[in-house]
């Protein structure tokens, strides 16, 4: 049994080595096996050898840190927690929509910081289940800790798997126990509809390189962001930036590709080089122990510097409600129906101002709940038909016919199993709006 046991391990090492891991993975768990399968699901367009064709992990590496090192430590205001007052944050920095960090705020407010370490986080949820993106599909693809963990010791990938889940469930509900919202953010006008609301809360576990594409949080939301390991460069935008010229594409070219670790290092030096006065970048290294704000409708990109441990909201508060509300009731008529009863149930004096605003700009959401119908309708319609053409596209690659009213049963089939959630996009195969702050 111990000799098959070591062959085993040998041929896993083999098979990782080929694939660009060198250290050697567990003798009693093919975790390579798994890891490139959720490799394969999230990225479907990229073979194996291409995760790691830019050459980030390996000879461009370093490019990373020395962008990290040019940033003015002055380009994001930093404020710590005791000497600035929620009232005074609220005049400074949410009123008027500004990006500022505060450290500070897990020490200074009780969060179990002993037990974000890496090897502990891995301790305690080594056989847990997390989302690391979704497939062609549109279903969620999860990956076990542990297996996640032997990968990070000695991936070389351009841009990383990414551990980025937004459910609390069985044991994973003693994470939301380590840590609670910063008393800087005290408004949560969506808990009003308490389990019934939008995805707004994630735990991400990224390691080195990993991070989010160029985007802005959805519904006009703010985001928080508390980092307890690691460090993370962000790329931030403000809300009037053209979105072609914050998504790069004015000088993407046909070889690029959009994640988080190709925008800063290709994409950004060609638009820097242009000194287009439509493109005004700020950058900011956060340290662990450091909450960034985000304001709604700011563009941001992310990548991580070390391996991190982050935990992130968004949310709708009395600064940002009348933004908020006008995008909620446009891009979920149905969800908004349910959220104004909720405050008139709830918070009268809410209610009374959503209504207000629709007065005031002339808006029917019954009109708008029956529109919307249809549009799911059609929108259901191009899902169905761009995975077709994506199937079709595969199966040529490969010298095989598709049965293509098979498959547009199966992929019917798949999309009644599928939740609801949406967590922040961490590869750029994933066309759902991106919803987090990362």
């Amino acid at each position: 049994k111990s000799a098959v046991r070591c062959s085993d391990a040998f041929g896993a090492m083999n098979q990782a080595q080929d694939h660009g891991y060198n250290g050697q993975p567990s003798p009693f768990e093919d975790w390579v096996t798994h890891v490139n399968t959720a490799k394969r699901k999230i990225r479907s367009e990229l073979s194996l050898d291409d995760w790691q064709k830019y050459g980030f992990g390996q000879r461009r590496a370093q490019e990373f840190e020395v962008l990290a090192t040019a940033c003015a430590d002055t380009a994001v205001p930093r404020e710590k927690r005791g000497e600035l007052s929620v009232q005074e944050f609220w005049e400074k920095y949410e009123k008027p929509g500004r990006p500022c960090l505060i450290y500070g705020v897990p020490q200074e407010e009780g969060w179990a910081c002993e037990r974000w370490r890496w090897d502990d986080f891995f301790k305690r949820f080594g056989q847990s289940h997390f989302k690391v993106g979704k497939d062609d599909h549109g279903q969620t693809v999860r990956l076990r800790a542990d297996y996640f963990e032997m990968y990070t010791r000695t991936q070389q990938d351009d841009s990383p798997v990414y551990l980025f889940d937004n459910h609390f469930r069985h044991e994973k509900k003693a994470i939301l126990q380590d840590y609670h919202v910063p008393s800087y953010f005290p408004d949560d006008y969506m808990s009003l509809c308490e389990d019934d609301r939008p995805p707004y809360r994630w735990v991400g576990v990224g390691p080195r390189r990993s991070g989010t594409i160029m985007h802005q949080d959805p519904l006009c939301t703010s985001a928080w962001n508390t980092l307890l390991l690691g460090r993370k460069l962000w790329l931030l935008l403000a809300p009037d930036t053209p979105k072609r010229v914050a998504k790069g594409k004015d000088v993407m070219q046909p070889e690029d590709d959009d994640e988080a670790c190709n925008h800063f290092l290709d994409l950004l030096p060609r638009k820097r080089a242009r000194q287009d006065p439509d493109f005004q970048p700020i950058l900011c290294v956060q340290h662990p122990g450091e909450t960034i704000y985000v304001p709604g409708n700011w563009w941001h990109c992310v990548v991580n510097l070390d391996d991190t441990i982050a935990v992130t909201q968004n949310y709708v508060g009395r600064h940002n409600f009348p933004q908020v509300w006008r995008s909620c009731r446009v891009e979920r008529p149905c969800w908004s129906h349910r959220w104004l009863r909720c405050m008139e149930a709830k918070c009268p004096d809410l209610a009374a101002w959503a209504k207000r605003l629709n007065v005031e700009d002339g808006f029917d959401m019954n009109e708008l709940r029956q529109k919307n119908r249809m549009r799911l309708l059609q929108h259901r319609r191009r899902r169905a038909l761009n995975a077709l053409k994506r199937a079709k596209q595969r199966s040529a690659a490969k010298g095989l016919a598709l049965d293509e009213q098979a498959f547009l049963v199966q992929w019917q089939e798949s999309q009644e199993a599928i939740n609801s959630d949406s967590t922040a996009s961490t590869t750029s195969s994933d066309s759902s709006e991106t919803s987090a702050s990362s």
